[in-house]
């Protein structure tokens, strides 16, 4: 005969089943469709990106990327004359070329040879689920060994190599840097996601998101998370929580709203596993300890998405590593103040030089 303890633990076991069902039933009968910007966003958004959005150089070439396991990847490039070296330029989670040609032209006009490439996940590169909005990673192993696979594809003879990173980029570029499978003379890393900075207990989530991966759950939003818009209506001019200059801060939704492809947002429970997962190894102790090329980190202080002190102390691990910090900044640092991207391009051309020169 059952006690109540018994009965109870039962009880639960088959609520804790359904529930299990019924969150595997609706995401395998999920349907994915866009939200259809209205006439009147589309107007704002191009009104919006009119003086915002930074052409792209006039040299420069859009093309696609072809992977080892056959995935394309938008990319594009663009030469220099008499270039003092090329430099493979990786954005941050949801961006894309485009919301980068600020950078891209700075870095060109200085003297280098320019090469993005959007990871798979994001802006115009493969997608691995049928739902493409959804933010997911299959495995940093592989976004690493890509981006080494583009970089080798665009190594110039005779020129020096160097990364310019963004956040989870950069997290990429670090994971690609201790596999050492390319050889890179120097490392610039905008706001690195060493280890990304949940709202809630960054261990429950890490419980959590790996008790629901191990589920068969991976592909399903994290709570909180749903796909763009982050507001019905679009809203321009608004400060968030990445970017606190209302001029700029809706960059990337103006160009969402004009171009349903690009579109990039919620992060999947697979997508915190993973990162999770790979942000341990990153600050273990060995991990990078055979990366001895210079790196230069740019961090925020009023950086709401990634852990800052955690990207101070992985820097302490590197063996040739120095930080420029930005109290007032957030996430968003390149597009939130012009005035602190043109410092950051100034010492990362700095940077790369010293590194060619020693």
């Amino acid at each position: 005969m059952l006690t109540l303890l018994n009965k109870f633990l039962l009880c639960l076991l088959l609520i804790c089943l359904a529930l299990w069902v019924y969150a595997y039933a609706r995401l395998a009968l999920e349907e994915h469709e866009y939200y259809q910007s209205s006439e009147r966003e589309r107007i704002q958004a191009t009104a919006y990106l009119q003086d915002i959005l930074h052409p792209s150089p006039v040299n420069w070439q859009w093309s696609e990327f072809k992977t080892n396991d056959e995935a394309i990847l938008r990319t594009g490039r663009v030469n220099a004359e008499n270039a003092k070296g090329t430099i493979v330029f990786v954005p941050g989670f949801t961006g894309t070329l485009e919301l980068s040609m600020d950078v891209i032209s700075s870095l060109h006009a200085a003297g280098y040879n320019v090469a993005g490439v959007e990871y798979r996940g994001q802006g115009g590169s493969y997608r691995a689920l049928d739902n493409p909005e959804k933010g997911y990673v299959e495995s940093y192993t592989l976004l690493a060994d890509e981006v080494a696979q583009f970089a080798r594809a665009n190594r110039d003879a005779e020129l020096p190599l160097f990364f310019y990173s963004i956040s989870k980029g950069a997290h990429i570029t670090m994971r690609m840097a201790a596999a050492k499978s390319i050889e890179v003379d120097a490392y610039a890393l905008v706001v690195p996601m060493i280890q990304f900075n949940p709202p809630y207990d960054y261990q429950l989530v890490s419980t959590f998101s790996s008790a629901l991966n191990a589920l068969g759950l991976g592909e399903m939003y994290a709570i909180g998370q749903a796909q763009w818009p982050p507001s019905k209506p679009v809203v321009f001019g608004k400060p968030h929580g990445c970017n606190s200059n209302p001029a700029t801060a809706q960059r990337q939704s103006a160009l969402f709203t004009l171009n349903e492809n690009l579109r990039t947002r919620g992060i999947t429970i697979k997508w915190i596993h993973e990162t999770v997962k790979s942000s341990k190894k990153l600050n273990s102790d060995d991990f990078m300890k055979d990366l001895t090329v210079p790196v230069k980190i740019f961090t925020a202080g009023d950086d709401q998405l990634v852990r800052t002190d955690i990207t101070n102390e992985f820097c302490d691990r590197l063996a040739d590593c120095s930080i420029t910090h930005f109290e007032q900044a957030r996430h968003c640092i390149n597009a939130e103040s012009r005035e602190r991207r043109e410092q950051i391009i100034r010492e990362t051309i700095t940077h790369f030089e010293s590194a060619i020169s020693s």
